[in-house]
């Protein structure tokens, strides 16, 4: 059997579609949560998802979407981009599928040949939130009781794997929004038990497009590619008091 494991997609339909041009084939796709925010196809990522996932597990930024959970912090650019894609999903995404986002479930047992998976955004302590550090120790802690021989999680964006004697633990990383400032989507496929963690590019002027097309103002296309291009380089970056970007080497 051929799984792709696929989490944190963030309505980036660019990656997405490498995604699905680099594996056309695999017998289930298990996806992780965090359909959503961020990017600017949220529709068609969804409608992706709705075709060819088996499995798919909430995330926080599902639930946020699908609850109209007010942003309040506006004070770096991360923020700034989150922000003015919710209010733009929020007016795009139809009742129907933000009725999709709010009916999925926060975690999954699923059984196939390959063995018992659980599949879960976060952590199995805190489903849709908790951000851990890749330590097997705290990890260890984690999976205490749990009956899986894989345990597949999301949310930090971070491709990691370890071992727990039988037990495998699986983030496959995020295909939409990869955080080591390089234009590339992650993903797992697992075949005959083996978890391979994959990558494939993606073209930043492509998804550039897709933000103009869907109705974001020069700023966020600005921001956005900084965002997509530099990644933790511009997380924690705090928007200049005039709230004006330059260019992405600098601020005034």
């Amino acid at each position: 059997m051929r799984i792709l494991l696929l989490s944190d997609l963030h309505a980036n339909w660019t990656a997405l579609q490498a995604v699905h041009r680099a594996e056309p084939e695999f017998d289930v796709c298990l996806i992780l949560g965090d359909l959503v925010d961020f990017g600017p196809q949220p529709g068609k990522v969804i409608a992706w998802v709705k075709e060819y996932a088996a499995v798919v597990i909430r995330g926080n930024h599902d639930q946020s979407v699908a609850q109209f959970v007010q942003p309040h912090k506006n004070e770096t650019l991360w923020h700034r981009l989150r922000n003015y894609s919710r209010i733009l999903h929020w007016k795009n995404l139809s009742t129907e599928d933000l009725n999709y986002l709010s009916r999925l479930p926060v975690r999954k047992y699923w059984t196939c040949e390959e063995g018992r998976f659980l599949l879960i955004h976060a952590s199995p302590r805190d489903p849709l939130h908790e951000y851990l550090p890749d330590e097997k120790a705290i990890w260890k802690s984690r999976l205490q009781g749990i009956e899986a021989d894989y345990v597949c999680v999301g949310h930090s964006h971070r491709p990691y794997q370890e071992k727990f004697g039988s037990q495998t633990l699986i983030n496959p990383g995020s295909v939409g929004q990869q955080k080591m400032g390089e234009c590339v989507a992650n993903y797992v496929v697992i075949e005959d038990g083996v978890p391979d963690f994959r990558q494939v590019d993606f073209e930043i002027e492509e998804l550039i497009s897709d933000f103009e097309m869907a109705g974001y103002d020069q700023e966020i296309q600005k921001i956005a590619r900084m965002v997509y291009s530099k990644g933790f380089a511009v997380e924690e970056a705090v928007i200049p008091q005039n709230g004006k970007i330059l260019s992405e080497e600098g601020y005034q």
